[in-house]
C-alpha cells in the first residue's frame, strides 16, 4: 500500500481544456488561423520554461509567451488578452471524477500532494475549484524548477517523509519519464488514450482518476 500519493495538477485533476478554447478565441478574434495559434503560443511556453536559463514565475511566462506569439505571428496587441488568461486559468475546473476520488483516498487515509509547474498566483483559485485538503503543495515557483526537470522531483524526494510512493500523472514527458528516473511507482492517467512508451515501463495505465483505486 503506498502511503503518500502525488498527483500533477492539470490535465490529470484540472481540465485545461477551457484555456486552450479560449486561445482559439483570440486567435478568431485577431484573425489568426487557430491552429497556428495554438501551435505557436505552446511553443514559446515550453521555450520560456526551459530555454531562458533564468526562471520565471508562470504567470509572467503567460505574458512573456504572448510577447512572442505578436512578434512570431506579425499581431498587435496580443498581450491585452492576459487578463483575460488569467483569469480563465483561475476558473478552470476538474474532471468530474476528481472530486469524488480524492474524498475517497483522504478517507483511507493517503497522503495527497500536488506537483505542478504553476505559481501560487493561479494554484491558489485551482486548489479551491478541487475543494480538497492536500497535505503539501509542491510548484515550480517555490522549487525554482520546471518538471521534468530531475531537479523539480529531487527536491520533491527529498521531503517525502518515506518511500511508500504513487506518482500519478497525465503528462508522460513532463512526469512520467523523470519519476522512472527516479524509480518512482507511477499510475499514467492516459485520458486522451495516446500509445505510452515501453522503455519507460513498468507503469501502471488508467483512463480517468477513479481507476486508479483499483491499483493501490
Amino acid at each position: 500500500m503506498a502511503d503518500i500519493l502525488t498527483f500533477d495538477c492539470y490535465g490529470t485533476l484540472i481540465d485545461t481544456s477551457a484555456f486552450w478554447k479560449e486561445i482559439k478565441k483570440i486567435a478568431a478574434e485577431y484573425g489568426i488561423d487557430q491552429t497556428l495559434m495554438v501551435t505557436t503560443y505552446g511553443n514559446f511556453e515550453e521555450r520560456l520554461m526551459y530555454g531562458e536559463g533564468i526562471f520565471t514565475v508562470y504567470s509572467d511566462i503567460i505574458y512573456k509567451t504572448l510577447q512572442y506569439c505578436e512578434m512570431e505571428l506579425g499581431v498587435e496587441k496580443l498581450t491585452g488578452q492576459y487578463d483575460r488568461l488569467m483569469t480563465v486559468h483561475k476558473e478552470l475546473s476538474p474532471f468530474p471524477e476528481v472530486a469524488d476520488t480524492l474524498k475517497t483516498l483522504k478517507s483511507r487515509g493517503y497522503q495527497t500532494s500536488i506537483m505542478s509547474n504553476s505559481d501560487w498566483n493561479i494554484m491558489r483559485d485551482n486548489l479551491k475549484s478541487l475543494d480538497h485538503r492536500f497535505d503539501d503543495v509542491y510548484l515550480a515557483e517555490d522549487l525554482h524548477a520546471y518538471k521534468p526537470q530531475l531537479n523539480f522531483f529531487e527536491q520533491v524526494q527529498n521531503k517525502l517523509l518515506n518511500n511508500h510512493h504513487v506518482h500519478i500523472a497525465a503528462g508522460f514527458w513532463w512526469d512520467m519519464v523523470p519519476a522512472q528516473r527516479m524509480n518512482w511507482r507511477r499510475i499514467w492517467v492516459n485520458r486522451q488514450s495516446k500509445r505510452g512508451l515501453q522503455n519507460c515501463m513498468p507503469y501502471r495505465e488508467v483512463k480517468k482518476l477513479n481507476e486508479i483505486l483499483n491499483y493501490l
